[in-house]
């Protein structure tokens, strides 16, 4: 509230002022406050200035939601839609727009009716050799001619002898040779008198000229020199424009800054204010004044540089007359503060006025060819600028203090403002503006490059003192106006926002500033706790634009407060591109893009004494809402809205026209209505007009509206941040993974993974200190749409930290990959190719980095058309309650439903077989994708963890978002590629989040074989069959019913109790595939060898006989000597068994060599021979004799007798280290030595069973019906590892059907291979051919199990083969642990690493069987030595 002081000074300054003076009511919004300084200013006079900024909503869509899921559910929606059929114009118009568009013709940014020639020669780049200093502009006419070229180089070389003064010689040639010519033609005296006053005209003309000349060369020379001495020049010229152009523009510009103060004022107002609000605001009727200028001539052809002393002291009447100092008004700026909080708090009004300016300035012009002829303005102070102001915070203008008069602290705010401002506009910080991007209307949506979609998940713990944080987040450009925010979440340090914003942006060259705000108010600016800043070309520089798993520090002073994880994809605008010949390539259609809504104005709303305004809304949101217009039925409202549209065929546009009653509701002038598609269709048809609807009936008002459509290609974002959306797979992909090259210039530790979004679907060995690694792999990806990305990136393997990206590539899947339709719109997807080989460049930013070898295959899975709801099927003529398992096989098919003639072949032409009751049989399928689906995980008290999916792999295919709790709402589908469902076996684990794959703690497993859920899958769809009474779709078998609810499993070994998990399950089987024999499961295992006896053995000793030993390798690498048996040629040996594991049986080549043993002499070969391991020769989960016959050389004889028994299980070979066992050893991890240990069966860990429903199952599932023979109703490898788990296992036996197993023969001994509890002793016995200066180094030994030190040896001086013999023990309870032996040369103040070698202990020895060990080591790297160790392990009674 003013007092009556304040309201007579502006009554009296309002009636005698050339400016007004803007008062306003404190709680008014912008907007009422700049349509009550624009009732001041002439009609139609203050241009719309809202278009220098985005508004403060950001950019909004249709859906009304800024959750990730739901955003990401409608581009799939609409990409799904054609966009052809949503914009299609009637008749009439398609026949208007069939002709190509018209070529619009500019010179310099200036239209052009027609095109200039281009033999034509303009302005006076086309004469001459130098170039424009703003730049050429690309026009034939304006550019010198190549011909031009030779006709001055001509006239330079026979021009070349004579002086400057060429032209005065050839007068005189020409005088002379005219008039010898009069005489020669008898010219009379008259003709002699006028060649004369030729001559003498040309004589005064030329003078004349050299005259006009000289003069204004010496004026411009005494200028230049005269700009160069003196220091300052006056421009008082400018100081009356600027007068009288002020009292014009003020009101302009203080509109402006009406409008957007409050925004401001509200960012950076300080805790214990409660509002600012401006009251009173005017700029004065005197404008700054231009004291001096001084230019410099030193600068670039195309730029001005000048120093302008600038002043803005209002007050000073000097000049003045009296008439005008009696209408001067002076500056005056009134603030409403706030203090205080609710009901306590009380209103200040802030006066500040008499505000004076001085300082020098330093303005700096670049000039271009092209409209506006200026590119930028740079701007700053070369010395500190002084300023004064009057503040008066109490009192107002009658009463008020200044409160600069309190000591100190008009310096204190001073040095303050300096201290923000220097960085910014003091030399030699400049300020520059762009003036070009300005007037080229970059900022219009019409100019638009393209939308960042930011998806912000969560921020860690907030640091922060507030107990109390309502934290959301706030994006800026540059730091400048807000562009978007998040929601605010209360009462929260760990906000979780899972939301996507959208960003308008008109290149990628700005900085993106984040801003962690908290507020106890939705409504108020909030305070700031922390900033990061991102720099948009790091975006640029992808590939693919796409940022994900951003990690983002953000600070606040320094200061670390918290981390925000955000994921980052930039969508450019689709534009058409014009050809050279005129004619324009559409822009890609795409039902996603950016709408300008523009409400231009209304006609004939009825009386003049309405006070209109517009309200927009979208699809029944309130969106937008124009200023209201006073006393007039036909508002011109000109305003535009933008926003961002993810399928334009759900948008549905309501725009009502409303006349705002005060002190009364307001009334309903009309309304229009109608989709987006069916306004792009008819709004040129139309000229933009429609008519309004009252009460449902036209009326005759009438409303011009027009929208401009922008698409963007959205399509990536579906698969962008957040949980993101599962759909049914099409295929896989098999990559055969070669070779790579030139990748690195040091060796490293080198591995391949293949990504698919942020998952990693598969993961190459590691390749051991190498810079050109050799894998041969074989890895399978399965693909859902020819829209994934599908990345491969070669690793560099750090054992202490995150893993270092060496370099990617993209797999084209277009290049392998077809989709297929037919006439009824079925779709199916095909190879185009047997094989894809590719040699591609790898690339790390705009860096190419090395070559990656690789080859891919597609093969499809089963596709299915979708049959019609209507189609009649039979019903089941009984209950099927009846069919139970007592009953014979013919009885419980009579009692199936009859079903409709089944399609005999897919989509792709290959023949589906079927069950009896007419399902697809997919337990025969042994190939196919296993979709897993995580709903939830109960633990018995609170877990923070993720759960990572393994299927047949010891390192993860999927890994899902950590959650907290005791109930944990995963929600998470994903899908893994089964070679062999008789083996193939499915693994969830459950780790805590700072724990990686390269770790094998956790929380709780569990697993179980793919076999049997492909049976709970089929048991699962004939349910759904009986309940639809027959009526069943059977592609529905192949996908994953998102409807399916999941079962309840028990989780084995679960931390603090029993726990439960939530699964569901589907299947999509391959027709066309088969595996191969090196790549099956059961190709990788471990190999037990027991010793037996050897007969015939050629006798080499003088007693006739020999002292033989068996030595056995694989792949060439010695991995087991047995004992030796003493003069004896048909040796039998006890307990020597061994067991090694091997990456492929297929392949390896096993081999032993027989020796007779001297202690002298040496020991003498008796033969060696070797046999294949393959299938065919060594059975899987049983024992089998074979003699194997020596040969090698001349003499020898006999054959020895091995049991061998093969145990499938996944391996891994680690980093590439020549041990005992070679190449092939393995990483045993507790998922490797549990899940998928194959000679383990998988325990039942099914929470409830219903034993009718799977032995029903079993029943009709044991026959297919397109099988010529009837399929084993026993599985022998089944039957042999039920039987010999049956004394360890009996309690976890599976049931797998119903059907009786018959026992085989057992075996001998018992090969199961445990490890027991038991204490190990491990004794480094000495080490030979250390690598360093033999008499100078000294040994040292040091020994780890897991991450204890157990022993650290003497050290042994000076010697390159030292001996410790010391001991060291450990108790262990038979878990997974690492044995690390490191060697290093020690000296008083260093020692370094000399080298070592790390062994899983059960690498090593394998209790109960073998528990003993006494080997020489090499040391890695490779060259480094050897020690010597001894193992023993007393294993617990």
């Amino acid at each position: 509230m003013e007092t009556s002081d304040e309201t007579r000074a502006l009554e009296q300054i309002q009636q005698t002022s050339d400016t007004p003076v803007h008062t306003f009511d404190a709680n008014l919004p912008p907007e009422r406050k700049r349509a009550q300084a624009e009732a001041h200013i002439p009609k139609d006079f203050v241009p719309d200035l809202r278009s220098l900024g985005r508004h403060q909503d950001g950019f909004a869509t249709e859906i009304g939601s800024s959750d990730a899921d739901k955003i990401k559910q409608a581009i799939i929606e609409a990409t799904q839609k054609s966009v052809s059929q949503n914009v299609t114009p009637n008749q009439t118009q398609s026949k208007r727009r069939q002709p190509q568009q018209p070529v619009v013709n500019t010179i310099a940014g200036y239209r052009v009716s027609h095109p200039l020639p281009d033999d034509s020669r303009i302005g006076w780049t086309a004469f001459s050799n130098a170039t424009n200093p703003g730049g050429s502009l690309g026009i034939m006419a304006t550019e010198k001619k190549k011909s031009d070229g030779t006709v001055d180089a001509l006239y330079s070389t026979l021009m070349s002898p004579f002086d400057e003064h060429w032209q005065d010689y050839g007068v005189i040639f020409v005088i002379g040779v005219g008039f010898w010519l009069l005489v020669k033609a008898g010219g009379s005296m008259g003709s002699f008198i006028l060649g004369l006053l030729f001559v003498a005209s040309y004589y005064r003309l030329s003078l004349s000229r050299l005259d006009t000349r000289a003069t204004d060369d010496m004026k411009r020379d005494l200028a230049f020199i005269a700009l160069q001495t003196a220091d300052y020049e006056n421009v008082e010229w400018l100081n009356n424009f600027v007068q009288k152009f002020w009292l014009i523009f003020e009101p302009v510009l203080s509109a402006y800054v009406i409008e957007n103060i409050d925004t401001y004022l509200v960012d950076y107002l300080p805790g214990f204010l409660d509002s600012v609000r401006l009251t009173t605001f005017t700029l004065g009727s005197k404008p700054f004044r231009v004291e001096s200028v001084k230019s410099f001539t030193d600068t670039e052809p195309d730029t001005v540089c000048m120093d302008w002393d600038v002043s803005f002291v209002p007050n000073d009447t000097n000049g003045m007359t009296r008439d005008q100092i009696d209408r001067k008004v002076s500056p005056k700026v009134v603030l409403n503060i706030r203090l205080g909080k609710g009901f306590v708090g009380t209103a200040l009004s802030v006066l500040v006025e008499d505000m004076s300016f001085k300082g020098r300035m330093r303005v700096k012009l670049q000039f271009i060819s092209k409209m506006p002829h200026v590119k930028i303005v740079e701007a700053c102070f070369m010395e500190k600028p002084q300023f004064d102001y009057v503040l008066k915070p109490l009192g107002g203008e009658t009463f008020g203090f200044d409160v600069n008069n309190i000591p100190g602290l008009q310096g204190f705010v001073r040095e303050q403002a300096h201290a923000i401002l220097g960085p910014m506009l003091y030399y030699p910080n400049v300020f520059a503006y762009d003036v070009e991007k300005f007037f080229s209307g970059e900022l219009d949506i019409s100019q638009a490059n393209g939308v960042l979609a930011v998806t912000v998940h969560s921020c860690s713990r907030i640091n922060a003192s507030d107990t109390t944080l309502n934290p959301f987040i706030r994006f800026f450009l540059n730091k400048a106006q807000e562009l978007e925010k998040t929601a605010v979440l209360e009462n929260t340090h760990t906000p979780q926002w899972n939301e996507t914003k959208f960003l308008l942006l008109n290149n990628l060259d700005s900085i993106l500033t984040m801003e962690l705000r908290t507020t106890n108010s939705t409504k108020k600016a909030g305070k700031r706790l922390a900033r990061s800043h991102f720099d948009l070309k790091d975006i640029k520089e992808e590939e693919d634009m796409e940022l994900d798993n951003l990690t983002l520090p953000m600070q606040r002073h320094g200061k670390f407060i918290t981390d925000l994880k955000v994921d980052m994809r930039y969508f450019p605008v689709s534009k058409p591109i014009q050809n050279p010949d005129g004619t324009y390539i559409e822009a890609a259609p795409s039902n996603s893009g950016v709408l300008r809504i523009t409400i231009h104005e209304c006609k004939n709303l009825g009386s003049n004494k309405i006070n209109p305004y517009a309200l927009l809304k979208i699809n029944g949101v309130d969106r937008f809402e124009t200023p209201t217009f006073k006393r007039t039925s036909n508002p011109k409202f000109e305003r535009p809205f933008e926003i961002l549209v993810l399928d334009m065929t759900q948008v549905y546009i309501r725009v009502s026209i409303i006349d705002r009653i005060n002190f009364a509701g307001d009334a309903s002038l009309g309304s229009w209505n109608a989709y987006l598609t069916d306004i792009m269709r008819d709004q040129e048809d139309k000229e933009y007009w429609w008519t309004l609807r009252k009460k449902g009936q036209e009326i005759n008002a009438r409303l011009r509206l027009s929208v401009q459509w922008k698409p963007v290609v959205m399509t990536g974002l579906a698969k962008m941040g957040g949980v993101g959306l599962y759909s049914a797979p099409v295929g896989v992909i098999r990559f055969s993974i070669w070779s790579a090259k030139n990748l690195v210039s040091t060796k490293s530790d080198l591995y391949v993974r293949i990504k698919n979004g942020k998952q990693t679907r598969a993961r190459t060995e590691i390749i051991d200190s190498t810079d050109c690694p050799e894998w041969g792999e074989f890895h399978y990806v399965p693909i859902h749409s020819l829209q994934e990305d599908l990345v491969l990136e070669v690793m560099g393997w750090t054992s202490g930290s995150k893993d270092k990206s060496l370099g990617s590539t993209v797999f084209p899947l277009n290049q392998l990959i077809k989709q297929c339709k037919n006439e009824n719109e079925a779709v199916w997807y095909e190879s185009m190719a047997d094989k894809l080989d590719r040699q591609v460049p790898l690339h790390t930013g705009n860096t190419q980095k090395g070559f990656l070898t690789y080859s891919a295959e597609f093969y499809p899975t089963m596709a299915l058309a979708e049959t019609d709801d209507d189609e009649d099927q039979a019903a089941p003529t009984q209950d099927l309650s009846i069919a139970v398992p007592d009953k014979p096989i013919s009885e419980a098919k009579a009692v199936l439903p009859k079903k409709a003639e089944l399609p005999a072949f897919d989509l792709h032409g290959l023949p589906i077989r079927y069950t009896p009751d007419q399902l697809i049989d997919l337990s025969c399928y042994g190939s196919g994708v296993l979709t897993v689906k995580i709903h939830e995980v109960k633990a018995p008290q609170v877990y923070d963890c993720y759960c990572q999916v393994m299927v047949d792999s010891l390192t993860p295919q999927h890994k899902t978002d950590t959650l907290k709790g005791r109930t944990l709402a995963f929600n998470v589908t994903t899908d893994a590629f089964i070679k062999d469902s008789g083996f193939s076996r499915v693994a969830i684990e459950l780790k805590p989040p700072h724990k990686t794959e390269k770790d094998d703690d956790r929380l709780a497993y569990w697993y179980e074989s793919s076999e049997r859920l492909i049976r709970h899958i089929q048991q699962r769809a004939r349910e759904k069959q009986l309940a639809s009474s027959g009526k069943f779709d059977m592609s529905e078998m192949l996908l994953h019913a998102e409807e399916d609810e999941g079962e309840w499993y028990n989780l084995i070994a679960p931390v603090g109790g029993p726990a439960q998990i939530k699964l569901s399950f589907g299947y999509a089987p391959l027709l066309n595939y088969t595996v191969n024999p090196d790549e099956s499961i059961e190709n990788q295992g471990v190999l037990t060898v027991t010793l037996l006896n050897a007969r015939k053995l050629k006798a080499v000793d003088k007693s006739g006989t020999s002292d033989p030993y068996v030595r056995f390798t694989i792949n060439g690498d010695i991995v087991y000597k047995s004992a030796v048996v003493k003069k004896n040629c048909n040796p039998v040996w006890k307990n020597e068994v061994f067991e090694v594991p091997i990456i492929s049986r297929v392949t390896a080549s096993f081999r032993i060599e027989v020796f007779d043993w001297n202690q002298i002499s040496g020991d003498v070969p008796l033969g060696s021979g070797g046999i294949s391991i393959r299938g065919d020769t060594v059975e899987s989960f049983s024992a089998r004799d074979v003699d194997i016959p020596l040969d090698g050389q001349a003499g020898d004889t006999g054959t020895v007798r091995v049991r061998l028994k093969w145990e499938p299980q996944l391996l891994l070979r680690r980093k590439m280290h020549t041990t005992f066992m070679g190449t092939t050893r393995r990483m045993t991890t507790k998922m490797g030595t549990t899940a998928f240990n194959f000679s383990q069966p998988p325990k039942n860990t099914t929470s409830k069973s219903n034993s009718i429903q799977s032995k029903l199952s079993g029943l009709l599932d044991s026959t297919s019906s397109t099988s010529s023979t009837a399929k084993p109703l026993v599985d022998p490898i089944h039957e042999a590892r039920e039987t010999e788990q049956e004394p360890q296992h009996e309690q976890q036996k599976p049931v797998i059907s119903n059907r009786s197993v018959q026992p085989s023969q057992p075996a001998e001994h018992n090969f199961l291979v445990k490890t027991s509890e038991g204490t190990v002793h491990i004794q480094v016995v000495e080490a030979r051919n250390l690598k360093g200066d033999g008499d100078k180094i000294n040994p040292v030994a040091i020994v780890h199990l897991g991450s204890k030190q157990l022993l650290k040896t003497k050290k042994i001086k000076k010697t390159p083969n030292p001996s410790w013999n010391e001991t060291c023990s450990q108790k262990l309870s038979g878990e997974e642990i690492q044995l690390d032996i490191m060697v290093k040369d020690s000296h008083t103040f260093h020692s370094t690493d000399i080298g070592g070698f790390t062994f899983s202990l059960w690498d090593l020895i394998r209790p109960p069987i073998v528990t003993s060990l006494d080997k020489w080591l090499p040391l890695e790297p490779e060259g480094s030595g050897e020690v010597h160790i001894k193992i023993d392990y007393d294993v617990k009674a």
